[in-house]
């Protein structure tokens, strides 16, 4: 969920280098997963005998283990509202993994086997699993926490065997991601101090830091394999081109060398198991697939060449690569609520997702999946007839209409790094709101459309709010508290409200005031604003409860009480009418979702379709005839690549 992705974002051209190379002396892909397969964040066993993997389930993902071939698959008994990450222990004989059995997200302990699960934190916020020290029993987490004037994230270290908690990096009042070397004898490690991100290294305990990178643009992307074997060395990512590079690092205060110089972006580098080289991800091409690289410096070697977007990368023994490969299918339909029609008004041939309906609901603006990290946005006639790109180039989304009609907001990396732009309807060239090194998101329109509220963590530790007007101008700083995720607002309506990470390191929902001010709504167990109601005197909220629990409430502003369950259990909000009468829900079927409607007048609910398919992310035309709704066969592959060959025949 959009509202779960705080954590996963903290985390001048150069010269192309081409790595030509005949699709045919590309190695040999063997896919572990049957065909249909969605299969998620999946990790090998140190041996590689043995993984685990996600699956979704509803509104959660379900985990299961099985050896290495998905012989004798078995369900853990773990659930988890976001797709973490899997880490086995040194030895192999346990994993840690991202549990919502216990709270939102906390980290949780099990066998290699699988069985009961052992909670290892329970903070009241969010916990994600880090990283293992070779000693087997002290881990590593981050998690968010809460503070005088505002919550943060920071990592956090404990004893496997005997508990506690104690900051991983003492004194660094920055969040931080740290990771131990392979000897244990240092941690390497990332501080984001807002928009600027440096890459740092310190003793086994935290002490005695040194500062190793200082442009302000670099991350670990695969923190995990950023460790080189012989622990002389870090590899990461630097957006100093304004595009991601693959850099290496001596930790001993040698020069840095960049080993990618393409002006796409390459991302997730991790070392293989010699030492020798260094595998990545690379959008060049127009699809996203893996790469690697002498860790010396080199001609880099295409590993896939295919349509399949490939991700989440490990090694395992030898010279084999294991990943997650697939795209599926997606597009946009619209139903007719008359007699229950449906026609699909995008074509099989493009991946289409994200349909916003326009206000008088005769458009709709869509996002294309073009591959290699370019989605482009469209607008799409309801009744049928030619889609026309509005928006190309670049990674654009976050799209949404003024309340007239006429523009359409969105955030997009075309500048170089994640910023505000606005588009009119009827074309034109794109307008950039601001264009700062750092990173903005969430952007949302004031009621009457006459500013834009974006996020920023600009001159801040997360995210604050600022304003800029449509037509562009200085933006200005509405909020100081640098704690903020995820803004909502309604047409029609002056208020702005906001998520906090809170005083106990828990996600509250407050009001933003003309001047700045925080005002608390609700502080319940890590709840989220959703819709205001036309009146503007009560909210629908999504709380998150244990057990991968996941509610959508109406809560009274005049009053007090625990608020209206608006949905059953387990079902999700698509959409809610702007009259507040009429709700578009999705309905649990197995792993997938259905749609429904349902009419708050009377309760009375309609199931509008019964299928395997995924459905949602969709509204109903304000005239109340037609739903238009996305479908998608979503499709995730564990496969595996030996690079035997490939390597021995490249020099170094």
């Amino acid at each position: 969920m959009k509202h779960l992705m705080i954590l996963a974002g903290l985390t001048g051209l150069a010269a192309c280098s081409t790595g030509k190379q005949g699709t045919a002396s590309l190695p040999p892909v063997t896919m572990i997963s049957p065909d249909s397969a969605n299969h998620q964040m999946a990790r090998f066993s140190p041996d590689g005998k043995r993984l685990f993997w996600w699956e979704p389930a509803g509104q959660v993902n379900q985990l299961w283990t099985a050896d290495a071939k998905l012989g004798n698959p078995t369900r853990v008994p773990v659930t988890s509202l976001g797709i973490g990450p899997m880490l086995w222990s040194p030895n192999g004989s346990q994993v840690a993994v991202p549990s919502s059995d216990a709270g939102l997200i906390q980290v949780a302990i099990i066998t290699a086997a699988g069985g009961t699960p052992r909670q290892l934190t329970s903070t009241s916020g969010i916990s994600q699993p880090v990283a293992w020290h070779p000693d087997g029993d002290h881990f590593a987490y981050v998690s968010t926490t809460g503070g005088k004037g505002g919550g943060s994230f920071q990592s956090f270290v404990t004893s496997v065997s005997r508990g506690g908690a104690a900051p991983l990096i003492p004194g660094e009042s920055r969040p931080d991601f740290g990771y131990w070397s392979p000897d244990g004898s240092h941690i390497g490690y990332m501080v984001v101090d807002g928009s600027h991100m440096t890459i740092w290294v310190a003793d086994s305990v935290g002490r005695n830091p040194r500062q190793l990178t200082t442009d302000g643009f670099e991350s670990f992307g695969n923190a995990e394999w950023a460790w080189s074997p012989d622990g002389k060395e870090l590899v990461y990512e630097s957006r100093r081109t304004g595009t991601s590079d693959i850099w290496v690092v001596p930790i001993d205060g040698g020069e840095r060398r960049q080993l990618t110089r393409d002006i796409r972006n390459d991302t997730y580098p991790l070392w293989s198991p010699d030492g020798k080289w260094v595998a990545f991800l690379s959008d060049r091409g127009k699809q996203t697939d893996i790469w690697v690289v002498p860790a010396a410096g080199g001609q880099e070697l295409r590993v896939t060449d295919d349509a399949s977007v490939e991700e989440l990368m490990q090694w395992l023994p030898g010279s084999r690569l294991a990943f997650l490969t697939g795209s599926g299918q997606s597009g946009i339909w619209a139903m007719s609520l008359a007699d229950s029609t449906e026609r699909r008004l995008t074509p099989d041939s493009l991946r289409i997702d994200s349909p916003r309906l326009s206000p008088d609901g005769a458009e709709a603006a869509v996002r294309i999946y073009r591959g290699g990290g370019v989605n482009d946005i469209a607008i799409l006639p309801v009744a049928g007839g030619a889609m026309r790109t509005l928006v190309q180039g670049g990674d654009n989304g976050d799209i949404s209409w003024s309340p007239d009609g006429k523009r359409i907001l969105f955030t997009s990396d075309r500048g170089g790094t994640a910023d505000i732009w606005v588009v009119d309807v009827a074309g034109g060239e794109p307008r950039q709101l601001e264009n700062w090194p750092g990173r903005e998101y969430g952007p949302a329109w004031n009621g009457d459309g006459s500013a834009i509220y974006f996020l920023s963590d600009r001159d801040t530790r997360l995210g604050d709010v600022w304003k800029v007007a449509p037509t562009g101008g200085e933006p200005s700083r509405v909020t100081k508290a640098g704690s903020l995720n995820g803004l909502m607002t309604r047409r029609g309506r002056p208020e702005l409200y906001a998520s906090v990470i809170g005083a106990t390191g828990k996600f509250e929902i407050v009001r933003v005031t003309a001047d700045g001010k925080l005002v608390p709504v609700s502080q319940r167990s890590n709840a989220f604003p959703t819709d205001l109601s036309p009146a503007g005197d009560s909210l629908v909220l999504t709380e998150f409860g244990t057990g991968g629990s996941v509610g959508f409430k109406v809560i009274s502003l005049t009053g007090h009480g625990e608020g209206q369950p608006l949905l059953q259990p387990g079902e999700d909000l698509s959409w809610i009418s702007e009259d507040w009468t009429t709700v578009l829900y999705r309905i649990p079927n197995g792993s997938t979702h259905d749609l429904g409607l349902l009419n708050r007048k009377d309760g009375t609910r309609r199931r509008l379709t019964t299928n395997s398919i995924e459905e949602g992310g969709g509204a109903l035309t304000p005239d109340g005839k037609t739903v238009v709704y996305l479908q998608r066969r979503p499709l995730r592959r564990i496969a595996t690549v030996d690079l035997t060959k490939l390597l021995a025949g490249s020099p170094q």
